[in-house]
């Protein structure tokens, strides 16, 4: 009964706090988190388009996620993109490191933050889903 009532938010609020330390990162440091992420770039505009989805999305997601948190209406919409987003997310990195082959020690340990973040999405899902019934 606890996790029902405390899971969602909890884990809603974490991802706000996650994301919106991404977005600080990015927003001081882009360039030393981009070549962390093994993108360097040619032209300087490239950069401004890669903050405007980074720092932009990510930004936007953080306050998304702690509405969610916040606004039990919101709660499951939340919860669902969360669910979603780390989905697709893990999938597609898992289609770089195991049928490209590309990957480093980063990426690995991005795979498995985000199948932690949609094991905890899809449950908190559950819990919203169960507890309306």
């Amino acid at each position: 009964m606890m996790l029902r009532t405390f899971l969602p938010p909890a884990y809603l609020l974490l991802n706000s706090l996650l994301y919106l330390v991404l977005t600080a990162l990015f927003l001081l440091e882009p360039i030393q988190w981009f070549a962390r992420l093994g993108i360097v770039l040619q032209e300087p505009l490239g950069y401004t388009e890669l903050k405007t989805m980074y720092i932009g999305l990510m930004g936007a997601m953080a306050v998304f996620f702690l509405l969610g948190a916040w606004k039990n209406s919101m709660r499951m919409s939340c919860a669902l993109f969360a669910a979603l987003s780390y989905s697709a997310l893990a999938a597609v990195r898992s289609w770089g490191i195991f049928v490209e082959g590309v990957f480093d020690d980063f990426t690995l340990s991005l795979l498995y933050t985000e199948l932690v973040g949609l094991l905890l999405g899809w449950l908190c899902v559950y819990c919203l889903l169960d507890r309306r019934s």
